[in-house]
Formats: C-alpha cells, structure tokens, sequence
C-alpha cells in the first residue's frame, strides 16, 4: 500500500506527495488543514487535519509535547522488549529526528532488528540506508537482498522499487522482464506510479510484448489516482489514438490536469491544444501561460512555441499571459 497523499484545492487534485513533503506544504500552509486529502486505505476523502492526526497516532507521536514525550516512552520500551513495529517506529523517529535525537547509527540498527523479525516496512528502509550509508556502510549487495524481502513480503513501495531499479539497472543487473513483474505486483495493489511506469513498459514493449492498450489500461487508472506523468502519457494517447479512440476533448482535460501539477511536458501539450482549439475552446492567452510555464523549466519545444505565438498577440495579451503564468507559480499549488 502506499502512503503517497492526493491533495484537492478547489477541485483540483495534487500530489500523491510522500508523507514528508505533505507535512511541509502544511506547515508552509500551502496545504491547509480543512483540504480535503486521500491516500489508499481511506474508504472517503478526508479533511488534511483529521488525517494529520491519524499518521501522528501510527507513528507514536502526539500533538503536544508531554504526551509526545510519554508517547516516544512507551515506544522505546516496546523497542527494548524487541517489539517489530515498535523498533521500526523508533528507528523512523531517530531517522527524522521526530520526538528523539536525530541518530542515523541507531536508527539503522533498530530498523535492522526489526526487518530480521520480518518487518517489511523496516526491510525496505533497511535496504535504503544500505544504498545510501546512511547510518551504516554502504553495501549494494545487502541493499538488494532486503529490498527483495520486503518486496517479496508484498510491500508495494519496495515492488515499485525493485522493478525500478530492475528497469534501470541501478543497483541490480538490468531486467525489463523482472521489473515488469515487480511493478504489475505494484500496480495490482493500486501504487499509482507502479501503474504509470507498467502502462510505459507495455507501451514500448520493455519485457513484454508492446500493447498499446494495455498501455492505456495502467495509465487511466494512474491517471485517475492523480499520478501527474500518467495523466500526460493518458493524454498521448487520447489525442493520437493510441489504444483508445482519438478524443481530443478528453485529452485536453488531462493535459490539464497533469499541465496543472507542473509537468512541463503536459504544459507544452495542453498549450498547443489551446493555441489551435484542439478539444479546447481556443485561448492563447493561456496557451502562452502554459508556453511560458514549461519554457521555464527548460522545455526548449515550448519556448519554441512561445515565441511563434508571441507576435500574433496584442501587448496586451502578452501582459495577460505572463501575468497568468506568474499567478500559477505564486499560488498555493503544493509541489509546484
């Protein structure tokens, strides 16, 4: 399952954000505790606060300060008796520092204790800290293994991660036909980038034979999960007919949503359709936003296009759209 948290601000969705980044934007309030969020294993969206609360209660921590104190007691306690969950709480408080001395050393013994109870979670992290030497020696070889028990255990963050690396060659040697199989283990579990990364193994036939519909079938429900790259891919494939019916309209409204999380790619896209009125009303005011958006960020075709549009417009048009895309950056859109 993961822990990855959707965001909804005024009817549009964010994220998934990791529970880390999720706790920023709130302090930041760029996320407010009255949003609505989901994260798989909530029947419901629910408000940001009440599920605050829900991941401190998991994570033994407490709101105020005594009880927080007494809290992380108790878990220690728990750790000392040997306790798996309670070792992997410790060694994720002592990792981040959360209500316990910031200590790298213990927190990789304490998930070590732990994953050899048969704790995925603490296997997974186990295999993290290997790969990077924090807190312990780095070791690829060790790595791999406890990335293979947890994923073996069914975690579907370490099968996401496996087939990852599979796909990748990093760490392991490169196998297109065992990623395909960890991230299918992934996506089954509905890991949203799991998805995602199986509808572009099927695409382009990496492990298994090429198929544009199957393709289609994990980017729509990665898509619909709010995966930002998968809304993009989603889209491709609408607007070129690509294992589903060419629908341009549906496209556009993909291209948008993922334009909207930030992907420059999608930005690019949507831009072009609202230049043309491709399944959009035409508006290139805000094609030029989104030129400029993607441009930014180093998407060369989209300054391209910028460029081109730029002597079709008033001086006023131009002031419009660089006002909208300076307006897009500045709001509260977490994760931009």
């Amino acid at each position: 399952m993961s822990n990855r948290i959707h965001v909804l601000i005024n009817g549009e969705q964010f994220g998934p954000y990791p529970e880390s980044e999720f706790r920023q934007h709130l302090t930041e309030k760029k996320i407010l505790r009255t949003d609505l969020v989901w994260r798989e294993g909530l029947g419901e969206w629910i408000a940001a606060g009440p599920l605050l609360e829900q991941l401190d209660a998991q994570r033994g921590a407490a709101p105020r300060g005594a009880t927080a104190r007494s809290s992380m007691e108790q878990t220690r306690a728990a750790a000392e008796r040997g306790e798996p969950e309670a070792l992997f709480q410790l060694a994720t408080a002592l990792s981040k520092g959360d209500n316990a001395p910031l200590n790298y050393v213990e927190a990789a013994r304490c998930f070590r204790l732990a994953a050899e109870k048969d704790h995925a979670r603490s296997a997974f992290q186990l295999s993290l800290a290997l790969a990077k030497g924090q807190g312990t020696l780095v070791s690829a070889d060790e790595a791999a293994v406890w990335l293979k028990h947890a994923a073996g255990a069914g975690l579907a963050e370490a099968q996401y991660t496996l087939g990852l690396q599979q796909a990748n060659g990093q760490g392991l040697p490169q196998d297109d036909v065992e990623a395909v199989k960890w991230f299918a283990k992934a996506a089954e579990q509905s890991h949203a980038v799991a998805q995602c990364s199986l509808g572009f193994m099927h695409e382009k036939g990496r492990g298994t034979p090429q198929s544009n519909i199957e393709a289609v079938r994990w980017y729509r429900q990665a898509a619909a999960r709010g995966d930002a790259v998968a809304q993009n891919n989603f889209a491709m494939m609408l607007a070129g007919g690509l294992g589903v019916a060419k629908n341009e309209a549906e496209a556009a409204q993909w291209f948008r949503k993922a334009a909207g999380q930030g992907v420059p790619g999608a930005q690019m896209n949507y831009g072009l359709l609202l230049a043309k009125g491709q399944g959009v009303t035409q508006d290139c005011v805000e094609a030029y936003k989104f030129f400029n958006l993607a441009a930014a960020k180093g998407h060369e075709n989209a300054a391209r296009n910028r460029d081109l549009l730029a002597p079709q417009m008033t001086k006023d048009q131009l002031a419009e759209g660089q006002r909208r895309a300076a307006q897009f950056v500045a709001k509260r859109e977490p994760g931009l």
